[in-house]
């Protein structure tokens, strides 16, 4: 028996080929004999979504343009929905204005507009109170939406739109979410204390808390803990054998060094028989629940370990190749650059205060007198003279 030939939108079909496309939640397909080239079946693809597209003339008012786009999208699903929302944008951002020249500014400022006027109290859908004061973010998201599927439809995929590139009301989390390790001490120790089973041995110590110690004093990720066989650690010189890692442009097995408690951690993930698969959702769950217990944010998570761990091997070695290795990235990897960025004022403060006693020690300090001028001083060793500055001088 021969072999289906699968193309996109085109299929074998009894003794052709059907050529289907779905356009706005709407299934056209059409039959072609077997004959038919590829290139004829194809444009009829294409055909079919450009002749789907609401084209608008060229000026054309945001509330024409908006109902010429809804006339051809009635057949949708959620076509009330985005009406009402196209009616406000059209509302808001003038309805005699034409589409091309609304900018992304123009879109971030109604935003915000929504986000911070105040609204009538009452009941909103379903009887529950609304906003007292404003809008809510995922209210002014669906209205987002719905303005980019707009312009996507009019204009084409990828032709202008203003939409892109608007800024997102909720704040972003920062990077990286480092966590103090006096603190992740107290959250391990925090963690539900239960016996734990495996392969007919009963462990007196939680195989959670072994697992997120290891997590947080090597960086490793729990896929690459998961890995980890009695023979990949070499006990005498404090080294352990990765496997190579997927994610990503992924990364060749290496070796990395251990530190003194990177090492404590394995032995006792050792000791305890601690091999093999585990689920990460019930460690990242027990892992949780001892944030909790310590007052921690909710937002807190089992990646943040890592991200610690990176972020103090930048702290001592202030080199971004260490951390790459270390950290299993790939070279050139950007992920390397979010793992340092806690750190970045901490390592610039300690540099300006090097470069200082560098200068000192070569006899290159100036400093002003009392006045707020250069005093004069003299380099050691190179015969100048810095001389007092109390005005700029002009050179011919």
């Amino acid at each position: 028996m021969a072999r289906k030939i699968k193309l996109r939108g085109i299929r074998q079909h009894h003794n052709g080929w059907q050529v289907y496309v779905r356009i706005g939640g709407r299934f056209i397909s059409r039959m072609f004999p077997a004959d038919t080239p590829l290139e004829i079946m194809r444009a009829w693809r294409e055909d079919q979504q450009f002749t789907a597209r609401a084209i608008a003339p060229s000026k054309g008012s945001l509330a024409a343009d908006i109902d010429t786009y809804l006339t051809r999208i009635r057949a949708m699903p959620t076509y009330k929905q985005r009406a009402a929302h196209l009616a406000l944008w059209a509302q808001a951002l003038g309805r005699d204005r034409h589409r091309n020249t609304i900018t992304a500014a123009d879109i971030d400022a109604i935003m915000q507009e929504w986000l911070l006027t105040p609204t009538r109290p009452g009941k909103g859908q379903r009887g529950r109170p609304s906003a007292a004061t404003g809008l809510t973010a995922s209210t002014i998201r669906k209205r987002r939406t719905s303005l980019q599927c707009f312009y996507t439809a009019m204009n084409g995929k990828g032709n202008h739109n203003p939409v892109k590139g608007t800024t997102n009301p909720r704040a972003a989390l920062p990077e990286p979410r480092a966590i103090d390790y006096d603190l992740i001490e107290k959250v391990i120790a925090a963690m539900p204390e239960r016996l734990s089973a495996k392969r007919g041995v009963i462990s007196p110590i939680s195989l959670a808390k072994v697992r997120v110690r290891v997590m947080a004093h090597t960086g490793l990720p729990p896929s690459l803990i998961k890995t980890i066989l009695p023979t990949d650690i070499n006990w005498q010189d404090g080294a352990l054998r990765v496997r190579a890692r997927h994610k990503g442009q992924g990364v060749e097995a290496r070796t990395i060094t251990l530190t003194a408690n990177g090492l404590a951690a394995l032995r006792l993930f050792h000791a305890t028989n601690a091999y093999g698969h585990f689920t990460t959702e019930a460690l990242n769950r027990s892992f949780k629940r001892g944030c909790r217990q310590v007052g921690l944010d909710a937002s807190v998570r089992l990646y943040d370990l890592r991200h610690s761990f990176l972020t103090e091997v930048y702290r001592v070695t202030r080199d971004l190749a260490t951390v790459a290795r270390m950290g299993m990235h790939a070279p050139g990897s950007p992920m390397t650059a979010r793992y340092t960025q806690g750190v970045h004022d901490e390592v610039d403060r300690a540099a300006a205060r090097a470069l200082d006693a560098s200068f000192i020690e070569r006899g290159l300090s100036v400093r002003p007198d009392e006045h707020g001028a250069i005093t004069a001083k003299t380099v050691a060793g190179a015969g100048a003279t810095l001389h007092r500055i109390d005005k700029p001088r002009i050179f011919k």
